[in-house]
């Protein structure tokens, strides 16, 4: 099936695209979403349900569709151009904030992805993108390779819960090794931001519920007994609701008490865009 591109004006993600695409011999017929209206606006009109704006209303582009699958944003796209959905688990919304891209996961790599989800980085760096990289303490292995390699401007460690939520948050479980080797990739990485990240999940019966102070105290002493440093430097930080309400700051201060009883340095932090 031919290959449309719904593109921007000094865009570097479409950039990526086009010279990925040419790259792999593959042709494709390119329209700018704001200036090639004739084009984008059907396009936009049968498929705007599946398609995503961030909290200023700005579209993310570049916007790919072969006739089959829709892919929104370089992330998702290069990921479904590499392999297929066999990188779904680790990319998300990439965002539209200039210069840099996020919700990247290492940890969520599925085992036999690696070379896939490394050539994604190397990719995005070449085209002059600051990755900011998550991980949960899994896949050390492969987050030692993409810091190795220069791959991420900034990596967020992001502590989920104590181990044994870690099937129901992360999808896999974590164990104590290898929270202690990502603690120390963490702590030698240039920008590296080690937080406990409230974020809501789905329990065993499918209802959504968030991290409660409790369970974060537990989190942080999963911390402790994997790097023994009760100095370490740690932050409490709420996600998005995602159908749940937003955490204020001052909600989180009963995180940080529980948290504070074993890793005396918590503080809490306030998200970034970058």
């Amino acid at each position: 099936m031919p290959i449309t591109l719904y593109t921007g004006k000094n865009c570097a993600r479409c950039v990526i695209l086009k010279e990925y695409l040419a790259s792999r011999g593959q042709s494709f017929a390119a329209y700018d979403f704001q200036d090639d209206k004739d084009q984008f606006n059907p396009f936009y009109r049968a498929h705007r349900a599946a398609l995503h704006r961030d909290d200023e209303n700005r579209l993310e582009i570049p916007i790919y569709d072969d006739g089959v699958v829709v892919k929104q944003g370089i992330g998702e796209v290069l990921a479904y151009l590499l392999a297929g959905d066999a990188l779904a688990s680790c990319v998300g919304t990439t965002g539209v904030l200039h210069g840099w891209i996020s919700n990247l996961n290492v940890s969520a790599c599925p085992a036999g992805e690696e070379e896939h989800f490394l050539t994604m980085l190397r990719l995005l760096t070449k085209g002059g993108l600051q990755v900011i990289l998550d991980a949960d303490g899994r896949r050390p292995e492969l987050l030692e390779q993409v810091l190795k390699e220069g791959l991420a401007a900034r990596l967020m460690l992001n502590i989920l819960g104590p181990a044994e939520l870690y099937p129901a948050i992360a999808g896999g479980p974590l164990v104590p090794g290898d929270l202690k080797k990502s603690i120390a990739l963490a702590r030698s990485a240039k920008d590296g931001v080690i937080r406990i990240l409230v974020a809501p999940y789905r329990n065993s019966a499918g209802e959504l519920e968030r991290l409660t102070p409790v369970q974060a105290g537990a989190a942080a002493e999963f911390v402790f007994e994997a790097c023994a440093d009760r100095m370490l430097p740690v932050f409490i930080e709420a996600a998005s609701g995602e159908g749940l309400p937003d955490l204020r700051e001052q909600d989180l201060l009963p995180y940080r008490s529980k948290v504070r009883n074993t890793l005396v340095k918590a503080e809490i932090r306030k998200p970034e865009t970058h």
